[in-house]
């Protein structure tokens, strides 16, 4: 059985229980020092960890993954996201503001405010106007001078799309972000060998072995197949809704250029009734047009 990270039981399962935390170490540290090396978790804990009957008849799956490092109190928000969604980067400031807000209690100060890493895979191409970069972080800063406000707002898109892209024509490494990024974007089978690629990231190869114990639990797999034909259902429905809105434009555009044919056809006829000496009144009667229609008519014959 090929099981794809992207599902969200599976990923949450994965990532998401307490009794294995250090793959979403070694992930997390992955990203979030990617561009400035070093280690920000080490000890972490799952504020809403995977718990199957609470999603036994759910088909929506399982959104994001809220975690905070035990010692530095750094929170992240992690989400694998398959589909494309409207207002994405709108939905997830809004979680993420609300991660900031709820880490005071009534009466704390500012100062125990601690930073907050929103993470996100996303199967889908979201940052049109960044083409060619499928790693991208955002911060608070001075637009004129770049100078960081604040570290305490960190987001991260990970585009897996535009990263295989980028991997197929040679335009990127192969560091630990890398190898997550290949890892996360294609199903793995856990009868066959992890690739080579991956032979020196030990996250990665746990997360292999424990693909294995997934698919000998019927539960997680019935939930998994349950997830996938849900995820098939959208698919279908956004594709029967895309066919109808390119339809519906084409017979628009056709309809459109009929009117434009139909408008033009009248204007001839009209100037050349009026040079051939008929009055305004008569081509109205003759043509069967309003009056009005016909005055409206300018030009010269033949224009």
């Amino acid at each position: 059985m090929r099981i794809h990270l992207c599902n969200d039981v599976a990923f949450k399962w994965v990532f998401g229980r307490q009794e294995r935390t250090d793959p979403l170490i070694s992930l997390l540290n992955a990203v979030a020092g990617h561009e400035s090396p070093g280690t920000l978790f080490r000890e972490i804990r799952v504020l809403n960890p995977f718990d199957i009957s609470k999603y036994a008849g759910d088909k929506m799956g399982i959104l994001d993954l809220r975690v905070r490092e035990a010692a530095s109190g750094i929170w992240a928000d992690v989400e694998m996201q398959v589909e494309h969604q409207e207002y994405y980067p709108e939905r997830f400031m809004y979680y993420l503001a609300g991660l900031y807000r709820d880490q005071l209690s009534s009466g704390e100060g500012y100062h125990k405010l601690r930073p907050c890493n929103g993470i996100h895979f996303l199967m889908s191409d979201l940052l049109e106007d960044e083409p060619e970069n499928w790693y991208n972080a955002y911060r608070m800063m001075n637009v004129r001078s770049h100078e960081t406000l604040s570290r305490h707002w960190n987001l991260y898109y990970l585009e897996l799309g535009k990263f295989r892209k980028a991997l197929r024509k040679g335009d990127t490494s192969w560091e630990k972000l890398e190898q997550w990024c290949g890892f996360l974007s294609e199903p793995h089978d856990p009868a066959e060998a992890p690739g080579e690629s991956f032979g020196d990231n030990e996250g990665i190869r746990e997360v292999h072995e424990m693909l294995g114990e997934f698919t000998q639990d019927e539960r997680l797999r019935e939930q998994y197949r349950l997830r996938e034909a849900w995820l098939r259902d959208q698919r279908s429905v956004k594709r029967s809704l895309r066919e109808y809105r390119e339809k519906l434009l084409a017979e628009r555009k056709l309809r459109k250029k009929a009117e434009a044919v139909s408008e033009e056809k009248e204007r001839r006829s009209v100037l050349a009734l009026r040079g051939a000496g008929y009055a305004d009144e008569r081509i109205a009667e003759m043509l069967g047009m309003s009056g009005n229609r016909v005055k409206a008519v300018r030009g010269g014959q033949g224009c």
